[in-house]
């Protein structure tokens, strides 16, 4: 945009309508500058004022564009621009066209500002060591390696790098409000960028921060929100009394009703309400609802906070210095406690207080209870819960996210060779448990818990019938697409190899999301700490890349993991060997199915009616019970679970008849 010295009719035009200036000269217009839509408006340094013609739509009103009641200092001003009633100033900003600030007291920038950049956050252990750069590229993933690879120093020092080079790029002399947002009825803002069609909206006091936005999803900070050193990304909705300290907001959060969150990080898809958050890195989908729950120094994704959840990270020694992992997919019941550290496996359950520091990794989808102040271990029995089922559903469906850059890279499968290897590990090391203990042990201790020893043999059955349904399960899915493509036997044999690329195909992590070969982010974090990674966008691509090769690192674990569990290749299997194949996976799948349908017509008993047909005899408890929950053949989820029992019948008898084809 052009802009040109006033003209000294528009001059005149501005001091008869209360503007003042200290040097005219100063203050410049591009071509459409309407003077007589500024009114009552201090021009202090150099100002350049775009073409404010026509309207803008503020609440479901039609606004003229233009100026009025403001002090206005170094700022440049696009069109389409309404300023009005600013109680102190607007200083060194970029406003973009068709930008909207309005009642707001003040707004204001330093030279070089970084906005929220380059603050670290003491994400997970508060004792220091794993501080975590923020920056508006910033995602799990990038966070993840940031705050976990502190083993490898050139690494973190080259990360580093990459991140201050981003940083570098947003200052400037001026900070910007970019196009669209809408800034209305707020305090102060203080060196606070604004993305592109972002709103906020009686916003208290905003400081040293980024609202990152865009028009496909505009992020929202809404009224009462109090931040200060933070960066939130394109979507979030941030509201109701929220005080940020230090904090990330990721795509797709939504953040309020009094919540507090410091040094803290929260990535695509989160919710929390209403409790705390104190040094906690929450990867994708950690939700927590709850004004009691206080989740501090631990780091979660998939995961569900119930009321009163707490961690403790203080033993009063060496400080605040403890660390707990929840791997994805936990779960917390009301008033749940941890003392950290602690590493609680996949797709667990922990109910009640513990005492004791947990390393139960290798055995995932578990119940955690607590029994008379001991903390029993019930492995294996998530896999059975209708819960974990729904789950597994519902995180795909809620991703929020809708602007065109998704920055989180997610993994959402909840049987993958991450869990899978989990799993059969656990099995392994249930097996042992039984060997090295006698039978007249009630109670075998595992990773500071307790096991029933007449459990371990049940559960690693459970293990092993997941297990079965994944692996047989991946298999016969290639055998199927094979011969449905008409392939010969030997074509299909071939096709079933792997793909000889990977050295170590059972070992997997999870990069906050991200489920990835170890070998492939070994080899990833050795060019970065190599200096081979020139810019963040290359090593986002990079990482773009482990996340499109999922699928076909899977098919690498499906293979190895094949022959180890059943002593042959996939590629080895003859037509006889692929119809046993099909009854092992008839048999597993029925099996797992078949108790996950007990689990859920569980919420159908008697107890579960207790609370209905108030004073009404059984025949009315019954109806008011259904009248509101329906009944468990009316149920979606069971209706689900009874049609996929029914599709296991029916798919075995397909793949046997296609199966037979082979000879």
């Amino acid at each position: 945009m052009a802009f040109a010295p006033l003209s000294s009719e528009q001059v005149k035009t501005l001091t008869a309508q209360g503007c003042t200036a200290a040097d005219w000269a100063q203050v410049t217009a591009a071509k459409g500058f309407d003077a007589a839509r500024v009114r009552n408006v201090n021009f202090v340094g150099s100002v350049a004022l775009g073409a404010n013609g026509g309207t803008v739509e503020v609440e479901g009103v039609e606004r003229s564009c233009g100026i009025s009641n403001a002090t206005i200092a170094n700022c440049v001003i696009g069109s389409g621009v309404l300023i009005e009633n600013i109680g102190s100033a607007l200083a060194n900003l970029k406003i973009e066209d068709n930008v909207v600030i309005q009642n707001v007291a003040l707004i204001v920038a330093e030279p070089g500002a970084a906005c929220g950049n380059g603050v670290e956050a003491e994400s997970l252990n508060e004792g220091g060591g794993r501080e975590l750069k923020l920056f508006n590229g910033l995602n799990s993933q990038i966070a993840y390696l940031h705050s976990i690879y502190r083993h490898n120093g050139a690494f973190i020092q080259n990360l580093e790098k990459l991140i201050d080079q981003e940083i570098e790029k947003v200052k400037g002399d001026k900070v910007t409000l970019a196009a669209g947002a809408c800034i209305t009825n707020c305090g102060t803002l203080r060196n606070v960028a604004v993305g592109p069609a972002a709103v906020i909206k009686g916003a208290q006091a905003l400081e040293d921060g980024t609202v990152n936005s865009c028009p496909e999803h505009p992020t929202k900070v809404g009224s009462g929100v109090v931040a200060e050193s933070f960066i939130l990304s394109e979507g979030a909705s941030v509201d109701c009394g929220a005080i940020l300290g230090k904090s990330f907001v990721g795509q797709g959060t939504k953040m309020g009703k009094q919540y507090s969150a410091e040094n803290s990080v929260y990535f695509a898809n989160c919710e929390a309400f209403h409790g705390e958050g104190c040094a906690i890195f929450a990867g994708p989908y950690t939700v927590t609802h709850h004004k009691s729950t206080l989740m501090i120094a631990s780091m979660f994704s998939f995961y569900n906070a119930g009321s009163g959840t707490n961690q403790s990270n203080h033993m009063y020694k060496l400080g605040p210095v403890h660390q707990g992992i929840f791997e994805r997919g936990s779960k917390t019941g009301s008033f749940s406690y941890v003392l950290l550290e602690g590493h609680i496996g996949a797709f667990s359950v922990v109910i009640g207080k513990h005492m004791s520091n947990f390393a139960l990794q290798n055995m995932p989808f578990s119940y955690i209870l607590d029994s008379h102040g001991t903390s029993l271990l019930m492995p294996a029995l998530n896999l059975t819960s209708i819960g974990t089922v729904r789950d597994g559903e519902k995180w795909p469906n809620r991703d929020k996210r809708k602007a065109n850059n998704k920055r989180d890279l997610i993994v959402f499968d909840v049987y993958s060779p991450y869990t899978v290897e989990k799993m059969r590990n656990g099995v392994s090391d249930l097996k042992q448990l039984e060997k090295n203990s006698s039978e007249e042990d009630k109670m075998v201790a595992y990773g500071g818990a307790f096991i029933q020893r007449k459990r371990l043999a049940k559960a690693a059955a459970v293990y092993q019938n997941a297990i079965d349904r994944y692996l047989y399960g991946k298999v016969l899915d290639r055998i199927e697409a094979g011969i449905d493509a008409g392939k010969s036997l030997a074509d299909i044999q071939a096709s079933l190899k792997a793909s000889g690329q990977t050295k170590a195909p059972t070992a997997w992590t999870d990069i906050s999301g991200l489920l990835a070969l170890s070998e492939r982010m070994k080899a990833f974090e050795a060019e970065v700490a190599a200096g081979k990674v020139a810019s963040m966008a290359d090593f986002e691509a990079k990482l773009r890349k482990i996340y499109d090769g999922y699928s076909a690192d899977e098919w690498d674990y499906v293979c190895a993991a094949f022959e180890a569990e059943y002593g042959k290749a996939p590629e080895a299997l003859t037509a006889e060997e692929i119809k046993g194949a099909v009854e092992a996976w008839n048999k597993a799948s029925e099996t797992l199915s078949s108790m996950i349908l007990v689990d859920s017509k569980k919420e159908y008993n008697a107890s579960a009616r207790i609370g209905y047909g108030l004073d009404q005899d059984e025949a009315d408890k019954v109806k008011d019970f259904e009248a509101v929950r329906g009944t468990a053949e009316t149920n979606k989820v069971v209706k689900k679970i009874e049609s996929e029992l029914e599709s296991i019948k029916a798919h075995t008898a397909a793949l046997k008849e296609k199966v037979a084809k082979l000879g």
